[in-house]
């Protein structure tokens, strides 16, 4: 098993400009489960990725309710320049993954299927 989520709310309130994604109404729905990818940490922002059928999506932590808090053994915590922290699978490292991923680069898809198939199915 990994990581599991439950959407508790759609929006958050605080109007920071460095919160991204604070509103995902009509995106997701509340009561929706779903499996972590991926950690982001930025300032006293903790982001999660979760894959909706199409794409990666990151979205604040606060808008959900963790279910489940087990994470492979085998993600990588990175430290980065720009000073946020990501804990996320060795794949999502590679070269250009997560924007050739967004551009449904068929690698970067079969490889991610193969990521999926692994965390979903445990």
């Amino acid at each position: 098993m990994f990581m599991k989520v439950k959407c508790i709310k759609t929006s958050i309130k605080n109007n920071s400009p460095r919160i991204i994604n604070r509103d995902v109404e009509g995106y997701l729905t509340v009561g929706d489960i779903f499996f972590v990818y991926g950690l982001r940490f930025d300032g006293a922002i903790t982001y999660i990725y979760l894959y909706e059928g199409e794409h990666l999506i990151e979205v604040p932590l606060e808008l959900f309710e963790i279910i489940d808090n087990r994470v492979e053994k085998s993600w990588i915590i990175k430290y980065n320049i720009d000073g946020d922290c990501t804990f996320w699978p060795e794949l999502f490292y590679e070269n250009n993954f997560l924007e050739n991923f967004v551009d449904r680069e068929k690698e970067e898809r079969d490889k991610f299927f193969l990521l999926q198939n692994s965390i979903e199915k445990g």
